[in-house]
């Protein structure tokens, strides 16, 4: 049984809640991802899971347990069963983790990890936990605090928010997936850089783009980074033609990388494969191989790029999260069009031709409109209208499609009977395309914004049908 090791006596109570007779009513498909499967004891709480298409009984399998805090459980398995190494695991994902407190997250995944350790035959070495975002820090929380989680693989984020669940000794084995647009990028990576430094066994793979579930050969990648490592370990039975095999898909992958442009990337990942290899392959290969690799024109002005774009990147981060941070907690508005100027720059840079910058302006407005969303929440607790205005009047500055931010603006500004400010951010939303005109006047929160004048002759100007 998982032993999570949790202070909070409310929390432990539930635990010992039992799981008896669910596997005698379970009728799950193999090779197939079952969704809503119940947990016996509540009306609420349901996970996903996929069972390999050779499953049986008889025999130990490995097991993944996923999260992703949006909820998305039945996709957050199959972003590992897309990948062909992940449909050789049990791969579990629960419905109900979301934005909480951990200890209301470790109560779900216990219940989890009960029901699934008690009714299939897992194999003992070879628990994983993963996940996505936030997901992915409370797949980090859980290996941190528990003894029997033998290996983590956090896309996009890692990290615990809260101290007491940070990663001290190096008792499981990592793997770090990010986009290279993503605004968690430096995160991820500094986050792989200090897990190294405290001995754990940390590997970082990072993909094209942001996407919130990484690209199916990247996963694919992480599985073999788990195996080779738990071969090495002594927790997988490693025959010579299984590390044979290991190795040709990792150098047809790093090839791949070179092939596709990322030679800088490629570089870097054999570095990581020297390592994860030493006790089976030889280092002059992998020497030739990096030879290869630096007589590409691209190398070295992809790596000059790189080494360049850190220090400048790291200066806007500090710069943009300490002036964001004060511009919230003020609610001032007025430093928006302050910030309206740094985004055009940053939008700039995204279309130059320098791609190592293109990238880093991506992944600076991708890291504030992250902050920014994830803070929208505790705001609406506090109810200071000074300050939703300022988030949600940030967002679109961001990313003008967000029609849920322009409603929240009209909103918030009508009840500060600001409606200079309504009436411009109207017209900034109709701008986007938007026509739903019968969604405008059935808000109840700005009906005091449609008896104004100029929200019909608005309308009118832009096609759609007057109130009046």
């Amino acid at each position: 049984m998982l032993n999570l090791q949790l202070k909070n006596s409310f929390i432990c109570l539930f635990f010992l809640l039992s799981f008896f007779g669910h596997a005698q009513n379970l009728r799950l498909q193999k090779g197939t991802v079952t969704d809503s499967v119940p947990i016996p004891g509540t009306d609420l709480l349901h996970y996903a899971i996929y069972l390999p298409e050779a499953y049986t009984a008889e025999k130990k399998w490995p097991v993944i347990f996923v999260f992703d805090t949006e909820k998305r459980n039945r996709e957050a398995v199959e972003a590992f069963t897309a990948a062909p190494g992940g449909r050789q695991y049990i791969i579990v994902g629960g419905n109900s983790v979301k934005n909480t407190s951990y200890e209301a997250n470790f109560y779900l995944a216990k219940r989890l990890f009960d029901i699934v350790l008690e009714k299939f035959p897992v194999d003992p070495k070879r628990i994983y936990t993963a996940g996505f975002s936030a997901g992915g820090r409370l797949a980090t929380a859980i290996g941190a605090i528990s003894k029997d989680v033998d290996g983590v693989i956090a896309c996009g984020a890692a990290l615990p928010g809260n101290e007491k669940y940070m990663p001290r000794k190096n008792d499981f084995l990592f793997v770090g997936l990010v986009g290279d647009e993503d605004g968690s990028y430096r995160e991820m990576k500094g986050t792989v850089s200090s897990f190294n430094g405290k001995k754990f066994h940390a590997d970082l793979l990072v993909y094209e783009g942001a996407s919130h579930y990484p690209p199916a050969e990247y996963v694919d990648k992480a599985l073999r980074t788990l195996t080779v490592k738990s071969i090495a370990k002594g927790a997988l039975p490693g025959s010579e033609r299984k590390i044979d095999s290991l190795y040709l898909k990792d150098m047809d992958f790093n090839r791949k990388q070179e092939k596709e442009g990322r030679v800088f990337y490629a570089f870097e990942d054999l570095k990581q494969l020297t390592t994860n290899y030493s006790s089976y392959k030889d280092k002059d290969g992998f020497k030739q191989r990096r030879k290869e690799i630096r007589k590409n024109n691209e190398f070295r002005k992809q790596r000059n790029d790189s080494y360049g774009i850190s220090e400048l990147e790291n200066y806007y981060m500090v710069d943009y999260l300490t002036f964001l941070g004060e511009d919230i907690s003020a609610g001032n508005i007025g430093q928006l069009p302050s910030w309206e100027e740094e985004i055009i720059a940053l939008e700039k840079l995204e279309k130059g031709k320098n791609q190592a910058k293109a990238k880093m302006a991506r992944r600076l407005k991708n890291m504030l409109k992250s902050v920014v969303l994830e803070t929208i929440p505790s705001l609406d607790e506090e109810k200071d209208i000074d300050k939703l205005l300022f988030v949600n009047a940030f967002v679109v500055l961001l990313d003008p499609e967000q029609e849920e931010a322009y409603f929240n603006i009209l909103k918030y500004s009508v009840e500060k009977s600001e409606y200079g400010m309504a009436l411009f951010y109207l017209e900034k939303l109709l701008q986007t395309g938007f026509k739903d005109v019968k969604k405008l006047n059935e808000d109840e929160d700005i009906s005091l914004l449609r008896i104004q004048p100029e929200y019909n002759d608005i309308l009118r100007d832009y096609g759609l049908k007057a109130l009046y």
